[in-house]
């Protein structure tokens, strides 16, 4: 798998929760997240064989304009911050409806890139060998987190061979960058689902709440969605 794809599928995973850890700090963040677009720069440094990586967020700072992200290249970005490499991860947009966070990750530097603000959001250390990654596999990421879906509007869950569901927190426009929120209902008509996995719409009557205290467990599907494993039984 190429490096780009392979990047993404496991540091973008990393996606919407690193914006989530810090933004309870960020006192501009919208409060009202759902279908919020926004992207972020998955900044890669060698350090010996693992990886320092560094993940800039738009979240607080814009929408992600784009006219704006589309002049953003990767090679330019990686001279800015003299980097291996950097990943472009977006456009994405939320699927939640709010965010309580908490923990150790504190609001980060803001830098421009390509005219675009951007919040550092966490700093990881990745083996070189944790970028291969597949749709459809789990993901650990460390955080303390609180996804919020409010009642009468719809989750898109996962569920996989062993009965484990996985709500949708972010769709993307990546590999389907004509994707939109008014698609996401007839999504299992277009993933390439493995055997045992099924898609399905819930509209919970209730609001509910998902924490991750200290550590989150989280999929993607074959268009670079992400999802969070939902506690057991749930």
């Amino acid at each position: 798998m190429p490096l780009k794809s392979a990047a993404t599928f496991a540091l973008c995973a990393i996606l919407s929760l690193v914006a989530g850890s810090g933004a309870q700090a960020q006192t501009d963040a919208p409060k009202e997240l759902r279908n919020l677009r926004y992207c972020e720069l998955i900044v890669m440094k060698r350090d010996g064989i693992s990886l320092q990586t560094t993940v800039y967020n738009t979240l607080g700072q814009n929408d992600c304009p784009g006219d704006a992200w589309q002049s953003i290249t990767a090679s330019a970005a990686e001279t800015q911050f003299d980097a291996l490499k950097v990943v472009l991860n977006g456009p994405r947009y939320w699927v939640l409806d709010g965010i309580l966070a908490s923990g150790a990750t504190a609001e980060g530097e803001t830098v421009t890139v390509g005219g675009l603000g951007f919040t550092a959001r966490a700093v990881l250390d990745l083996s070189l060998f944790d970028l291969r990654s597949k749709p459809y596999q789990e993901r650990a990421v460390n955080r303390t987190t609180q996804w919020i879906y409010s009642a009468g509007k719809p989750m898109f869950l996962l569920q996989g061979p062993d009965g484990a569901k996985y709500a949708m927190q972010s769709y993307a426009q990546i590999v389907d960058k004509t994707q939109t929120y008014d698609d996401l209902a007839s999504l299992a008509e277009r993933l390439n689902l493995p055997a045992g996995w099924s898609f399905a719409v819930s509209i919970p009557a209730a609001g509910m709440t998902y924490p991750a205290t200290g550590q989150a467990i989280v999929v993607q599907d074959d268009l670079d969605n992400t999802y969070q494993k939902l506690p057991a039984g749930q």
